[in-house]
């Protein structure tokens, strides 16, 4: 009787155990939008962007050292992996400066924002500390 309790038990231990695992979620909106990435590439102006993407999720605009740049947001994933492209829990950025396509993904998302990824920053020589 003992060994039914046991399988039981650890039985319910595992059950318990998976709702706390995260795994990548595709939703047909990501879905579409990850694969129309694919057709868009840097030079394109806003509107031939938007007529393959669709209408961003989110849109920005900001003035930073580089210029004046408009970013498009499109969620691609349902969460941000360190080595991902994406921004803000799954959104891909694209980078627009003077209405063309400069750039994609985080890396240059955050260059245009002069925010370097940690991970690229140069590691300070002995010297500099």
């Amino acid at each position: 009787m003992s060994w039914l309790h046991l399988i039981l038990l650890l039985g319910l231990l595992s059950a318990g155990c998976t709702e706390h695992v995260l795994y990548q979620r595709f939703e047909k909106d990501m879905w579409s939008n990850y694969m129309h990435l694919n057709e868009v590439h840097v030079g394109m102006s806003k509107t031939e962007v938007a007529g393959i993407m669709g209408q961003p999720g989110i849109r920005e605009d900001g003035d930073y050292r580089g210029g004046h740049y408009s970013f498009y947001f499109y969620l691609t994933h349902s969460m941000d992996f360190p080595d991902s492209n994406t921004v803000r829990g799954g959104y891909t950025p694209l980078v627009f400066k003077d209405n063309r396509l400069v750039g994609i993904g985080k890396l240059d998302y955050r260059r245009a924002v002069d925010r370097p990824d940690v991970g690229s920053l140069p590691s300070p020589s002995p010297g500099n500390r």
